[in-house]
């Protein structure tokens, strides 16, 4: 079985805020990675794909892959708001759609929510090691973490002048945990 996590959409007004959108998508993708039995397409990959229109179904074909995964959310102060649908993409048909309204220090149980209900819904087996790595929580600090996806923003914009800044977020990020490996 074979997925590709699509650039998540921000929806927020906000422009901002798209590094939330895209700390979402990724930290989705990377739980699914952890499945054994599944074949998951590269962030890099499908990020072509990002301000393109192409329909489901040329994507799939293109990347080879059986399912698609499509999101959208924003965060607006404390709330987030996160839609996804994940598409039978041969077929070009919805399988499962849910939107969640949350607050954001529930960001890493609603990442884990979403991950096992993709993983439900094209019936793969998650084994209960990568069901604890869902659950696993990176930092208790809310704060230092919105700092961590901000530098992960600055990485993925691959631009060496964005390397100062990514450091300076993921500095702050320690500054707020100094157990948060991720920032490290």
């Amino acid at each position: 079985k074979s997925i590709a996590v699509l650039p998540f959409k921000n929806e927020s007004a906000d422009t901002s805020n798209l590094y939330f959108v895209n700390g979402m998508m990724e930290s989705i993708l990377n739980n699914l990675q952890k499945i054994e039995d599944l074949r998951v397409i590269s962030r890099t990959s499908v990020e072509k794909y990002r301000n393109l229109n192409y329909t489901t179904p040329e994507i799939a074909a293109d990347l080879g892959v059986e399912y698609i995964l499509e999101g959208s959310g924003q965060k607006a102060g404390e709330d987030i708001l996160l839609t996804v649908q994940l598409i039978k993409a041969e077929e070009d048909r919805h399988l499962w759609s849910d939107q969640y309204n949350r607050k954001f220090s529930d960001v890493f149980k609603l990442q884990a929510e979403v991950s096992k209900m993709i993983a439900a819904e094209i019936e793969v087996v998650i084994n209960p090691q990568v069901e604890d790595q869902f659950e696993s929580v990176p930092t208790e600090n809310i704060e230092a973490y919105d700092a961590y996806l901000i530098g992960m923003e600055f990485i993925n914009s691959q631009s060496e002048s964005n390397l100062d800044s990514a450091i300076e977020y993921y500095q702050k990020a320690i500054d707020l945990d100094d157990e948060f490996a991720d920032a490290y």
